[in-house]
């Protein structure tokens, strides 16, 4: 009699579980069919010039290209890589209206990396912009020292950064 009640108790614990892992995997899969639809209307690039500076606008447009965020060092050897160096380039060259217009940028790297720099000048950050960052769940990708992820805008912004 134990045997079989605790063979009927292990499969209601098996059922149980299966269901759970059930559902939260439709959970998962109704997120993933939300459509994003920014409420913040992003500059296309040939309808603005960022800056009178063309080494500036070819910072952005490197950096616009690119699909990751990546920090200061990155990978088992810490090094620096490019994208870094040019968001160097970027806080230090950009005044504090152009990085609050790249915050509207079509490209979440660059949208990020000026919001980035603002907040290391400890230049003033248009709320609305800083707003739309918060709700942002554009994906990108994330490289910092060996973790390598997807991430959303929002979940980069949230988090900070290390200088």
């Amino acid at each position: 009699m134990k045997v079989n009640l605790l063979s009927l108790l292990s499969v209601v614990l098996v059922l149980s579980v299966k269901a759970y892992e059930i559902s939260a995997r439709e959970e998962i899969q109704e997120r993933r069919s939300e459509v994003y639809h920014p409420a913040l209307a992003f500059l296309d690039i040939e309808e603005y010039h960022y800056s009178e500076s063309e080494t500036l606008d070819s910072l952005i447009n490197v950096l616009g290209r690119s699909n990751t965020i990546k920090e200061r060092y990155v990978g088992f050897s810490g090094s620096t890589p490019n994208e870094y160096i040019m968001f160097e380039k970027l806080k230090e060259s950009a005044s504090q209206h152009e990085l609050n217009n790249l915050m509207k940028h079509y490209s979440p790297v660059v949208r990020v990396y000026a919001y980035r720099a603002l907040i290391a000048n400890e230049m003033e950050v248009n709320a609305s912009y800083e707003n739309f960052l918060y709700e942002d769940t554009t994906s990108v990708n994330w490289f910092s020292g060996c973790i390598y992820k997807l991430s959303t805008v929002q979940q980069i912004v949230e988090q900070g950064f290390v200088e």
